[in-house]
């Protein structure tokens, strides 16, 4: 009994113990006096029958609306009141408190209150409060609210009066000087609840009749105050959508501030570039490759300090297995090119991180999304997405809200009222059943998710050390210095729980506040972009308030310095494109910038850099584009990681006619020939046949060489068939010889090559054996149909012009090496014989050394576990040490798999239903753990026997792969494993090897073709990298980030990487191949892609 006075040290201790320091901590409304909690009932009106937004929350606006230099907040209710807080914090407090004046304030009751966001909209220096309604509604009960602040939390609802009573189903607005004529105009975003089936794929709407059309408002302001008219069809707002995310930003830099609208269900996303005339033009097609498939909240700022606009948009991809798998029903490919050809942008469900490259030589602005380069794509049902510098190191963070009242997409709630729904009930019976049903639902709480910036366009998931682990049903979010110590803290709304007051304890660095007076019609400054330059580090700050989801942020500027105890200058651009320049403003304080003070004008006349490549593809007279038929492997193999039959067109360089000119050939696909492209003396080129093209084309040309065949002194041509169209033995997998007469003209040899029935990847001519003729390697792709098996690989030797396979006498290791995607020969030994390095589909970097004729394969320490998605290989001395090395393409690290070692992707294949054909199931790791990859449906599709196994989805989700694959089948499995993902430079040390990754840029995407060239001829070799995969299977989505990479070398084994503004080198698309072409004038750079026309490039001379 005497120690019973330490039990309350002990408890403390424990409690400590159990809830380590983070670095916001959440404030209990008791000590804030935030008592506000959206509370969401269901009931007859509002449920998931009636209104299928009836669990997306609310938002939160924060601003100074009583001009104390304190932000004060204003929460939006669903079926509860708005609330609005007046922050009474005094200076030195340990936190933030605030007392609640909605009363006083004359917030009025009633309605579904969606988005709200502060704007000084009659331009008195007071902060109004404009608030988005929504709801199961009629429109009369939908009307927007406008309150006018008369001073003193005193406000009038003035909607009507203003013309902004809208009675749409709005989610947000914002409020911008769209025109420049001073004062504010306003964007509406939203929605519709009279479309029953939101994902049915209906032609695209864009002439404005849409029911969630748009709206846009201009200011027309007079003597009485401003007046708002909807100028929406005027304007160019035209495309109907389900918004629920807004922001605005001057995306292409031209002074104009643009919108982007993020929508959920089948619409995609839109960007609404300003014409500068009172018009807009939507370009989300040209300016990106694809969106969120379900698109929430999003924000843009510059999260490399570039000076660049990027972009996040949030989706509601789960981060771990079993959810996914919960949720995660087929992929229907034909459904996805539906969608395609309707007009849709292609769509992938999760977070994208939009990375702005900066202007195209046409004027469009090139965007690269990285959001599972950058580790932020898989965050739950997420909702609002805020870039802010969290810890004031001068880099933007992320944070992310989370979680949704009821899982309506678990597939085994799903899947029953499915059943229910087909049991001969009336629509009546099937909406009762779902009103009560959905109820009973389980929420999806999670924790809200933070990152830190890594400062190399990378996150680190700190959600641990930064907030902790208390799960929530969080909405909208804002930002703002609540208690004015230096950093931002957070403001949620929640569901069902009170809001978040987050408050940041960051210490141990600077940090610098902008408070902006504008102009008389624009007293906040909205539209102004500041730049803060500090020894070497810059920061760019575009002036929008409406971020993340249906929120807006404080009007007050941050900028994190980290450790920099000065700041040498800012740069205001005011909207009107007045500048005002500011130097050494000091740190540590809140610095006022005046409009009054700005004198001159800022726009300077655009400078484009010097490049070291030219596009000149119209100079050259190029005007082919490739065609690919549309064929879906999936309908005969549906657990497919990617297509096999979109490989083309390769490219092979040669003088055909012997005038001393290379030309060029393009493979064709099937049903469309390739073609022979002539240069003439002024370095242009001409199409022309290559054969006789009466006859229906039935073969895929998948590699192609320019080489001479039969010793003649002229350029035959090889091409290697392949894909994944028939079945494997057809003729159709017969590569092709053509001899050339020395003058262009080509004719079939069809007796000079051996039989070949498998289909292939590429050929590679030299002298194998030293006897003074070519010899080729032909490498094998894949048996057709049965994937992952490798087709055959094949050493042919010439005799006398003829071709004999002779693989099993020269090389029978070489035979079924795996899924070759391409080789090349090299001495890498310098013994003067040409060994062979071979790459594949989950195979190893391969080493034959040529052992006077015959090639052995070596066993290098280095190679082991280098099993990865090689694609290309590609040689060079890139250190200047007498020997050869290797550049090797893999699938990059912007994809959903991570794999090691330790943690391969896997594939499994066999015949484990015993119904003649090959089940391959890829396997990934999670958390450590090995997981199936397909979903239950898609596993069930090829493996029905699955769905007996794994009754339901909760099952399934749980499953292993060891669960899944019981010992007997895994006896008659054959295994293929991928250890890397990261394209790779691999240095020849002299009889070693040592293989390190490329640099990070040239790990955005698939690298499928390399060019080694000296192309801005310093003595020392570097890389052009062309890459992207638009075959991949739909739920993983097309990897499209690659622009065209140029690695300059430095003559030492390493490589500076250089993007399209730096480079010239701008090769986007689903680019295939890349080759160098001589012309008279300078050496030409031609890159080929899948379904789309040539590019050609030219190197500046010095």
């Amino acid at each position: 009994m005497k120690y019973l006075f330490l039990l309350p040290v002990f408890l403390c201790i424990l409690a400590c113990e159990q809830k380590p320091k983070t670095l916001f901590t959440t404030l209990p409304a008791s000590q804030t006096g935030v008592h506000f909690q959206n509370s969401i009932t269901e009931n007859d009106s509002f449920n998931l029958v009636d209104y299928y937004y009836v669990y997306n929350g609310g938002g939160v606006a924060v601003g100074d609306l009583n001009n104390d230099n304190l932000p004060d907040l204003y929460f939006t209710g669903n079926q509860v009141g708005d609330r609005m807080y007046w922050n009474t914090t005094k200076p030195g407090s340990d936190s933030p408190t605030f007392e609640d004046v909605t009363d006083k304030a004359g917030i009025q009751k009633g309605g579904w209150s969606t988005g709200v966001t502060m704007a000084d909209v009659n331009a008195d220096g007071l902060l109004d409060i404009y608030v988005c309604k929504s709801g199961n509604y009629a429109g009369s009960r939908r009307k927007n609210q406008l309150y006018i602040n008369k001073g003193n939390f005193q406000f009038e609802e003035s909607a009507e009066r203003y013309g902004l009573d809208d009675t749409s189903y709005t989610n947000q607005a914002t409020f911008f000087d769209y025109d420049k004529d001073g004062d504010l105009d306003v964007f509406l975003l939203t929605s519709t609840n009279l479309v029953r089936n939101p994902n049915q794929v209906t032609p695209v709407i864009a002439d404005g009749s849409g029911l969630a059309n748009d709206k846009l408002f201009r200011n027309d302001s007079k003597a009485s105050g401003p007046r708002f008219t909807d100028v929406t069809k005027a304007a160019g707002i035209l495309h109907d959508g389900f918004g629920l995310g807004l922001t605005v930003s001057d995306f292409n830099q031209d002074g104009w501030e643009d919108i982007y609208v993020a929508n959920d269900f089948l619409a995609n996303d839109f960007l609404y570039v300003n014409n500068r005339n009172g018009t807009f033009s939507e370009v989300s097609k040209s300016y990106f490759k694809h969106h969120s498939q379900f698109s929430m909240g999003c924000d843009a700022a510059d999260i490399n300090n570039d000076g660049l606009p990027d972009l996040v948009v949030a989706d509601m991809l789960p981060a771990d297995n079993e959810q996914r798998k919960k949720m995660a029903g087929a992929a229907n490919y034909q459904q996805f090119e539906s969608i395609t050809r309707q007009g849709y942008h292609p769509q992938f469900m999760r977070n994208m991180l939009q990375v702005n490259g900066g202007k195209a030589a046409d004027g469009r602005i090139v965007f690269s999304e990285i959001g599972q380069f950058a580790g932020v794509s898989s965050t739950d049902w997420s909702w609002s997405p805020l870039l802010a510098d969290l810890d004031n190191d001068g880099w933007r963070d992320l944070v992310i809200t989370n979680g949704y009242l009821r899982d309506i997409t678990d597939l085994d709630f799903v899947s029953f009222n499915d059943s229910f729904a087909q049991g001969n009930r009336t629509p009546e019976e099937i909406n009762a059943y779902l009103r009560q049903g959905a109820p009973k639902m389980p929420s999806i709480k999670k924790a809200n998710r933070f990152f830190r910036n890594r400062r190399d366009l990378t996150f680190d998931d700190v959600t641990a050390t930064w907030f902790g682990s208390e799960t929530s049903l969080s909405n909208g979010s804002a930002y703002a210095d609540l208690d004015r110590d230096g950093d931002l803290d957070l403001i949620v709304n929640n569901i069902n729980q009170d809001a978040y007051i987050l408050q940041n304890a960051t210490a141990n660095s600077h940090y610098l506040q902008l408070k902006l007076q504008g102009p008389k019609q624009n007293r906040f400054g909205l539209g102004a972009d500041v730049t803060l330059y500090n020894n070497g580090l810059t920061q760019t700050h575009h002036q929008a308030v409406t971020r993340g989801y249906q929120s807006s942020v404080d009007y007050i500027i941050h900028f994190g310095l980290g450790a920099a105890k000065t700041v040498d200058s800012l740069r205001i651009v005011w909207p009107d494109g007045k500048l005002q320049t500011l130097k050494k403003p000091g740190i540590d304080r809140l610095v006022s910038l005046d409009y009054r003070q700005a004198t001159q004008t800022a726009r300077q006349p655009e400078i484009r850099p010097v490049t070291l490549l030219t596009d000149v593809t119209q100079a050259s007279g190029i005007r082919l584009t490739h065609q690919e038929e549309s064929y879906l492997d999936y309908n005969q193999e549906p657990l497919l990681p990617h297509k096999l039959s979109q490989q083309g067109p390769k490219l092979a360089a040669g003088d055909v006619n012997g005038d001393g000119l290379e030309d060029l050939f393009v493979g064709g696909s099937f049903r469309h020939y390739g073609k022979l492209l002539i240069q003439t003396s002024a370095g242009r080129f001409i199409e022309k046949p290559y054969t006789d093209e009466s006859q229906p084309k039935d073969e895929e040309d998948v590699g192609a060489l320019l080489f001479d065949a039969d010793g003649d002194g002229d350029k035959d041509l090889y091409i290697v068939s392949g894909s994944n169209e028939y079945y494997d033995g057809s003729e159709y997998y017969q590569d092709r010889l053509y001899l050339n007469d020395g003058k262009g003209k080509f004719t079939a040899a069809t007796d000079r090559l051996p039989a070949i029935r498998h289909s292939g990847s590429c050929v590679l001519a030299v002298d194998v054996d030293k006897d003074g003729d070519l010899d080729l390697f032909r490498g094998g792709r894949l048996k057709a149909l049965q994937y992952p098996l490798p087709g055959e690989s094949y050493v042919l030797i010439n005799d006398g012009g003829r071709f004999r396979n002779a693989t099993d006498e020269l090389a029978p290791n070489l035979r079924n090496v795996g899924m070759v995607t391409d080789a090349v020969w090299a001495d890498i030994d310098r013994d003067s014989w040409p060994d062979l390095v071979v790459v594949g589909e989950m195979m190893p970097i391969t080493v034959f050394k040529n052992n006077r004729g015959r090639l052995v394969p070596l066993s290098l320490e280095a190679l082991k576990g280098s099993e990865g998605f090689w694609n290309c290989i590609r040689s060079g001395d890139f250190d200047h040490d007498g020997d050869l090395d290797f550049v090797i393409g893999n699938l990059g690290l912007n994809s959903r798999y991570r794999v090691s070692p330790s943690q391969p992707m896997r594939i499994y294949a066999g015949d484990y239903d015993n119904n003649g054909r090959l089940d391959a199931i890829a396997t990934y790791y999670l958390d450590g753990i090995e997981y199936p990859i397909a979903s239950r449906d898609e596993l069930g599709r090829q493996l029905p026997l699955i769905k007996k196994q794994f009754t339901n989805y909760a099952l399934y989700a749980k499953a292993k792969v060891t669960d899944l694959l019981t010992p007997e089948r895994q006896k008659i499995s054959t295994v293929l494993q991928a250890c890397w993902q990261q394209s790779v430079f691999l240095e020849n040390t002299g009889g070693s090897f040592r293989l390190q990754p490329l640099p990070a840029l040239a790990q955005w995407a698939p690298i499928q073709s390399l060019l080694v060239e000296d192309i801005n001829q310093d003595g020392h070799l570097d890389v052009l990298a062309v890459g992207n995969a638009y075959d991949a299977e739909s739920v993983a989505g097309q990897y499209d980030a690659m622009t065209g990479l140029v690695l300059k070398g430095d003559g030492k084994g390493g490589f500076q990487p250089l993007l399209f503004p730096q480079s010239g080198f701008l090769a986007d698309g689903d680019c295939k191949f890349i080759v160098g072409v001589n012309s008279p004038a300078q050496r030409l750079i031609v890159v080929s892609v899948n379904n789309g026309p040539l590019k050609v490039f030219q190197p500046r001379k010095n």
